[in-house]
């Protein structure tokens, strides 16, 4: 594994755990300034955004915890396969909290430059996890 390979793989697995452990604050170790995460919905853009759309996962979703299924890694890449079950305890996408288990699965391909993660896209299910929640269609997102 080269060392550009090592470090991508690093970087992913910093970047779950920080999720994980709700380290929002320490995100700066593996994201880049210009980070840009690409949704279905629309483009996060920065750190901070990022950081209150993950707040606002964590008050709805309080227990949830990203389950790494694979890994794949290169020099500038890293691309993540995961799913999370998780009770939604708060609003979410304009739902009422439901109280409701769910289940989500994704991926996202992370793009690596100068060591830190520059891009994001997540491929998740996010409107099968609003009809687990109860969400009328049709549903509209804002972030």
């Amino acid at each position: 594994m080269s060392d550009t390979t090592a470090e991508a793989r690093r970087l992913a697995l910093t970047y779950v755990e920080l999720i994980n452990a709700r380290r929002l604050d320490a995100l700066g170790e593996v994201f880049d300034d210009a980070l840009v995460s690409h949704l279905r919905v629309g483009d996060i853009v920065g750190i901070e955004a990022f950081r209150g759309v993950m707040q606002m996962a964590y008050e709805a979703f309080p227990g949830v915890i990203w389950e790494m299924d694979e890994l794949v890694v290169t020099p500038d890449r890293a691309v993540l396969r995961y799913h999370f079950d998780a009770v939604q305890r708060g609003p979410f996408l304009g739902i009422p909290a439901r109280h409701r288990m769910v289940h989500l699965e994704g991926i996202e391909l992370l793009h690596v430059v100068d060591g830190k993660i520059r891009e994001i896209w997540n491929y998740a299910d996010i409107m099968g996890l609003a009809a687990q929640l109860g969400a009328e269609a049709p549903l509209t997102v804002e972030i």
